[in-house]
């Protein structure tokens, strides 16, 4: 019974001395990022019958456990991409208030008021030469704002393409992590399973890790029998499975004609729910679907009033006269419908059958005679930008028409000058002949190269269309602008807004943006805030709770030695009796 005392003694000795390993191993971890608090659980050694009574045989350590709520893992690696996808939006739109100004001041809406308030001196004054020196310098400004606006959105989209890239070997090096820390675990607890033997800070360190990737995307985890994990992202995409890992890549360019898809690497297949959450989808989002509509919001605007004032200034004639012109935008295909889409000319389907009338005069401004003018006709779906320069050549008199090698149509009057009136067929609007704007979207938009180089030829008037003359007083042009200002129009099949109300919805559109990232990343930030202080909490480690545990198993390493010490005591005694 003596050495059965012993024997006992001993292994709680051993077994204190581990649990307050444990202790030891929790207290320096304290902060570890990702750990859990682990248990050495104890359990009685198996009785041993003498006679007819059963001996306790002492202690064992059965397992060291960890402290893991799995719902609250869970919860935050559901919180992990919404956390992070609305504060990368947060940042993205936080970081181009510049662009948008002051609404009062600085902003689109006031160059466009400026704009159209220097477009109603004009139509007051169409005589005065300082007004149009005014219109030019509004008009400069105006597209300048909106133009400076388009590029630089443009580049906060590179910027944010760049950062895809950034977020995607981060998420990558997470996914290698996350694989070979599946091999390691396999390899470490080999084929059991439950508690006993389980890699415990091996599991804390994968399962930080994954909480890690959650930020840049999310991603689903089904853990094995044997203690593996699987990872795939929301729409099902493996990712890595025991040791195999997927990583993810750039692909061809995507839907939006811009930017390169993502796709799992050594595949063409593109990944789908990339966009739902995280910084890979915060960034897509900001990317795509803010910028990028802001960008088609500017590129409407600019559509819009271009094509509006165009149509204005070139069926109307300024105080200068002009005998050699060049259209603003080309064609792709000179022998081809000028209102084909092929056209790459985002008026060309506002062109209609119906004609417009050139005019000649001589170098005095009297029209030619005895003819001095003459119709165009022009007929949707077949009139090419070559048949419409012949047409011209061949009823306009003293006047050669041309297309250049980039599709635009070339007129030369000699000596005398040209003008244009009552055109029907949106053609000259279309393709900027005799226009105040020149291009094709926002970044493009400026004032005409003509009327840059003579304000003159900006249109306060419009040719008398039964004398061919031209009274300097006339305002219908000028007067036709001013009405833009609050006339709804649409020329990409939306409803039909106010240039005015465009600008406004802009600048709505952006600021409701940034309200709701804000909102929304404050709430998630504040929900997992609360999730990390219920896992440390439930997982965390309490300096002062290990040491009560530490004094509790000293003193049973104490008291088992105190026993080991009477034990040998009475050994001793026994032996004196033999001697």
């Amino acid at each position: 019974m003596i050495f059965s005392a012993l024997n006992v003694a001993a292994s709680s000795l051993k077994t204190q001395q581990k649990a307050i390993d444990v202790v030891s191993h929790n207290i320096a971890n304290v902060n570890t990022p990702g750990y859990s608090r682990q248990k050495a659980e104890l359990g009685a050694l198996s009785a041993e019958q003498l006679g007819a009574f059963d001996f306790g045989r002492g202690v064992e350590l059965g397992s060291i456990s960890r402290s893991v709520d799995q719902v609250v893992n869970q919860a935050l690696l559901s919180n992990g991409p919404q956390q992070n996808y609305w504060q990368e939006l947060k940042t993205g739109l936080t970081s181009i208030e510049n662009v948008f100004g002051s609404l009062q001041s600085t902003g689109l809406a006031a160059a466009m008021d400026d704009f159209f308030f220097a477009t109603q001196q004009m139509a007051n004054a169409p005589e005065d030469a300082a007004q149009k020196f005014n219109m030019r310098t509004k008009s400069t400004a105006l597209t300048t704002q909106i133009s400076s606006m388009s590029n630089q959105l443009q580049g906060v989209q590179q910027a944010a393409d760049a950062n895809i890239d950034q977020h995607l070997v981060s998420a990558n090096n997470l996914l290698t992590t996350i694989g070979s820390l599946n091999v390691q675990i396999r390899q470490h607890e080999g084929t059991s399973q439950g508690l006993i033997g389980a890699a415990n800070d091996l599991r804390d360190q994968r399962d930080q890790a994954v909480r890690d990737l959650s930020a840049f995307m999310p991603v689903q985890d089904v853990r094995t029998a044997t203690g593996g994990l699987l990872l795939q992202t929301v729409s099902g995409d493996l990712l890595v499975q025991d040791g195999e890992v997927r990583q993810l890549a750039r692909g061809a360019v995507g839907a939006n004609g811009n930017f390169q898809s993502i796709v799992i690497a050594g595949t063409n297949t593109a990944v789908s729910g990339l966009d739902k959450g995280g910084k890979i989808g915060g960034s897509i989002a900001l990317r795509d679907d803010r910028v990028g509509g802001y960008i088609k919001d500017l590129d409407n605007i600019a559509v819009n009033l271009s094509f509006a004032i165009n149509q204005a200034n070139a069926s109307g004639v300024g105080s200068s006269r002009v005998s050699q012109l060049q259209s603003g935008l080309g064609v792709a295909n000179s022998a081809l419908s000028v209102s084909d889409a092929a056209q790459n000319n985002p008026f060309a389907g506002q062109i209609q059958s119906g004609s417009f009338t050139v005019h000649v005069f001589d170098a005095a401004g009297v029209p030619l005679t005895p003819v001095s003018k003459a119709t165009i006709n022009i007929t949707a779906g077949v009139s090419s930008m070559a048949s419409i320069a012949a047409d011209i050549n061949a009823n306009v008199p003293g006047v050669t028409a041309s297309v250049d090698v980039s599709g635009k149509l070339l007129m030369n009057a000699g000596a005398n000058t040209v003008g244009f009136s009552d055109d029907s067929s949106n053609f000259l609007a279309a393709y900027q002949v005799n226009s105040l704007f020149q291009g094709s979207s926002a970044a493009s938009l400026k004032v005409s190269d003509a009327v840059q180089a003579d304000a003159g030829l900006i249109s306060t008037g419009q040719i008398n269309l039964t004398t061919s003359g031209i009274n300097m007083g006339d305002n219908r042009a000028a007067l036709l602008m001013v009405d833009l200002q609050n006339k709804p129009a649409s020329l990409d099949g939306a409803t039909a807004v106010t240039l005015s109300g465009r600008t406004s919805l802009l600048s709505t559109k952006y600021g409701n943006d940034v309200a709701l990232a804000s909102q929304q990343q404050s709430f998630f930030q504040a929900e997992a805030s609360s999730l990390n202080q219920q896992r440390q909490a439930f997982s965390g480690v309490n300096v002062d709770e290990e040491l009560v545990s530490m004094i509790k198993f000293q003193r049973a390493y104490e008291a088992s030695a105190k026993v080991i010490q009477t034990t040998n005591q009475m050994l001793d005694s026994l032996m004196g009796l033999i001697r």
